[in-house]
C-alpha cells in the first residue's frame, strides 16, 4: 500500500487517487491524478472537523448508505478486507455528508426580492426556446408503393378535418389514435427531417409527403409559439433552488479554503509527483 499523502493521521493511498481519478475523468494524467489528491484533502479535512464535533452516525443511517454503496459497485466485496473498507469508507462518506448539511448548508435562505433581482440580472439566459405544435401522418417503407400511398394519402387532405379523418385510417404511427398530435417540441427534439417542414410552415398549413428514414411523412402545423423570456413566477422555484444549489457550493468552498489554511501543517504531502 503506498501512501501519498497525509491529513492529520489519515493516509491517502495511491489506490485511493486512481479510484477518485476514475470517478470523474476517463482521462489517468498527472493533473487529474493532483485533482483527485486535492479533493481527497478537502474530503478529510471535512471529515477531521466532522469527528472534532462529535458527529456519529446511527445503525440505519449506516445500512441505508451501506444499500447505496453495494448498488453503485459493480462486484460485491471479495473478502474481509474488502468489506472492511467498504464500511469504512461508507462510514466516513455518511459523517462528511451529515457534516456538510448540519453545519454549511443549515441556514441558507433566499429573499423574494433575492430572487426577483438574480431573474432581472440574468433575465436573457431564461429564454423559453420557439416551439411548434404538429401532428402527422406515417407511411412506413422507402419503396416507389411507400411513396405512391403517400402520395394518394395527401391528395385527399385538404383541410385539418380532412388531415384528422385520414389520419386514423391511413398512418402507420402509433399516434393515429390521437390524430396524429406530436405535441408540442422545440427544436432539437424530432429528427431533422421533420423538424425542419415543422418550422417552416404556419399554423393551419399541411405539407407536402417528405421522405425520413421512417418512411414518408405528411405534417399539419397545429400552432407555434415564439421564443419568449419565462416569466418571474413560472420559473422563481426553479430558481430558488438554483439559488441555494449555488450558496451551498460557494459556502463548502470557501468553508474548506479556511480549513485548509487553519490545518495547513497538517497536510503532507508524501510522494515527490504530487508536490511539482
Amino acid at each position: 500500500m503506498h501512501i501519498v499523502a497525509k491529513v492529520f493521521d489519515l493516509a491517502i493511498t495511491d489506490s485511493e487517487i486512481q479510484k477518485e481519478t476514475h470517478k470523474l475523468s476517463e482521462i489517468d494524467s498527472p493533473r487529474e491524478r493532483k485533482n483527485a489528491l486535492n479533493r481527497l484533502i478537502d474530503r478529510y479535512l471535512l471529515l477531521h472537523q466532522a469527528l472534532t464535533t462529535g458527529l456519529s452516525v446511527s445503525d440505519s443511517e449506516f445500512d441505508d448508505a451501506l444499500f447505496e454503496s453495494l448498488e453503485e459497485m459493480d462486484t460485491a466485496p471479495r473478502d474481509m478486507e474488502q468489506t472492511r473498507n467498504l464500511e469504512e469508507q461508507t462510514r466516513r462518506r455518511v459523517i462528511i455528508r451529515k457534516y456538510v448539511h448540519n453545519y454549511c448548508f443549515k441556514s441558507i435562505e433566499i429573499s423574494e426580492q433575492q430572487l426577483l433581482n438574480f431573474y432581472e440580472d440574468q433575465k436573457e439566459v431564461f429564454v423559453i426556446p420557439e416551439t411548434v405544435h404538429a401532428a402527422h401522418i406515417l407511411v412506413c417503407g422507402s419503396g416507389l408503393d411507400s411513396a405512391r400511398k403517400a402520395s394518394r394519402i395527401r391528395a385527399e387532405i385538404s383541410t385539418q378535418e380532412d388531415f384528422r379523418r385520414v389520419c386514423g385510417t391511413s398512418s402507420d404511427c402509433p399516434s393515429s389514435p390521437r390524430c396524429g398530435d406530436l405535441g408540442w417540441f422545440p427544436r432539437g427534439r424530432m429528427i431533422s427531417e421533420l423538424e425542419e417542414v415543422a418550422f417552416a410552415l404556419q399554423p393551419g398549413q399541411i405539407s407536402d409527403a417528405f421522405k425520413s428514414r421512417f418512411g414518408w411523412h405528411i405534417l399539419l402545423l397545429i400552432d407555434r409559439k415564439p421564443a419568449q423570456i419565462a416569466s418571474f413566477e413560472d420559473i422563481k422555484d426553479s430558481l430558488k433552488a438554483r439559488l441555494v444549489h449555488l450558496k451551498r457550493e460557494f459556502l463548502l468552498m470557501a468553508h474548506i479554503r479556511d480549513l485548509r489554511n487553519s490545518y495547513k501543517a497538517e497536510i503532507h504531502i508524501l510522494d515527490p509527483r504530487y508536490t511539482h
